[in-house]
């Protein structure tokens, strides 16, 4: 997304996609927002996010628990299964290997017999040392991010009863948000943003009494559209 300025009203800003603007066919919708209404929604979500964490702390933690450590574990186990079993498998190459060494040397095993399955097997040995390497590097980030999504809990707690954003503010909270197509046309159309929270990815949060779960905001005379950032049934 490219910020711009509206002319001759340069007053007004907006984003809208560059691939869009400058490659059309790469994007074939522009995902056009305000930068005034982009702000307004961001606030709102934020105190939403906050507003949820002081009244039920408790159900906000459990959240991110779910988001975080319950999905990793489960994730996890996979992987911690998978590093087995490709070690398992390491150490049978090895075996193989020494085999065919010791036939060789015994003249049991030719040596255009030995180059080829020595061959094979040291490939598939460097083969699975590196997918065992991703795969650890992913257990170690899953358990580093158990830690961050206590820090963003922290960070969060910060900001209870905010009530103007500032770089700095959305800087440690958001990571990205991604902007839909807007939808419909006239009283029904709506545009769907994507809040993506630093560490924990998207959140969606319930229902919080004082704070909306769209917001509707006019763009131009006539026109206006609704703002949905969770999944409203």
């Amino acid at each position: 997304m490219h910020f711009n300025v509206n002319h001759p009203s340069t007053h007004i800003g907006f984003y809208n996609c560059a691939n869009y603007r400058r490659h059309r066919g790469i994007c074939t919708e522009s995902h056009y927002i305000r930068a005034d209404a982009l702000e307004q929604v961001l606030l709102l979500e934020l105190q939403r996010m906050t507003s949820f964490l002081h009244d039920k702390e408790e159900s906000f933690v459990n959240l991110l628990m779910d988001k975080t450590i319950k999905t990793a574990k489960r994730e996890n186990k996979w992987r911690e299964q998978e590093i087995i079993t490709m070690t398992g498998r390491c150490r049978e190459l090895d075996n193989l290997f020494t085999k065919i060494y010791e036939d060789n040397a015994s003249g049991k095993l030719s040596d255009e017999r030995f180059m080829m399955l020595s061959k094979r097997y040291d490939d598939e040995h460097i083969s699975l040392k590196k997918k065992i390497a991703i795969i650890q590097a992913e257990l170690d980030a899953d358990e580093k991010h158990k830690h961050t999504a206590t820090t963003f809990l922290q960070t969060v707690r910060k900001y209870t009863g905010m009530s103007e954003l500032n770089p700095h503010i959305v800087n440690e909270l958001v990571e990205k948000i991604v902007i839909h197509h807007a939808n419909g046309r006239g009283k029904s159309r709506t545009q769907q943003l994507d809040i993506h929270y630093n560490f924990v990815g998207v959140l969606d949060f319930p229902e919080v009494e004082e704070v909306p779960n769209s917001v509707t905001i006019d763009t131009r005379q006539g026109v206006a559209v609704e703002y949905i950032t969770r999944n409203v049934a």
